[in-house]
């Protein structure tokens, strides 16, 4: 999970909540706490953009989501943010142990992930 500073401009990873029966709930509480806004979701897009297996169950996510929290909520594309994670790693110097390690990868990805979702709203 990232969530960007007050001004949009800047996303920092925060936490890291596991696929389970329980992350709807934990996300929409953590959307309240922190006065979210809009919710970002990665919207995993076939190589072709379209939409396979896992988009769909993205999308059943987003709507079991949507009865959860008033927060308006937004998909972004999320290819090859875990590839973008790790270089991010690697170019910091993190060793390798380290950036195996999932939910690293996986709030690094989140971070990198709105902070593109960012900069792109900043450039319209």
């Amino acid at each position: 999970i990232a969530i960007s500073d007050p001004t949009q401009l800047i996303a920092n990873g925060v936490a890291t909540i596991l696929n389970s029966e329980k992350a709807v709930g934990q996300i929409a509480d953590l959307a309240q706490k922190e006065e979210v806004v809009r919710i970002v979701v990665g919207m995993p897009y076939s190589a072709d953009g379209g939409k396979g297996k896992k988009a769909m169950e993205v999308d059943e996510f987003i709507a079991l989501l949507k009865t959860v929290t008033p927060t308006e909520i937004d998909t972004w594309d999320e290819s090859y943010s875990s590839v973008q994670a790790h270089a991010a790693f690697v170019q910091i110097g993190m060793k390798k142990k380290k950036r195996q390690q999932k939910y690293r990868v996986d709030e690094m990805a989140a971070r990198l992930m709105l902070q593109e979702y960012l900069d792109n709203k900043k450039q319209k």
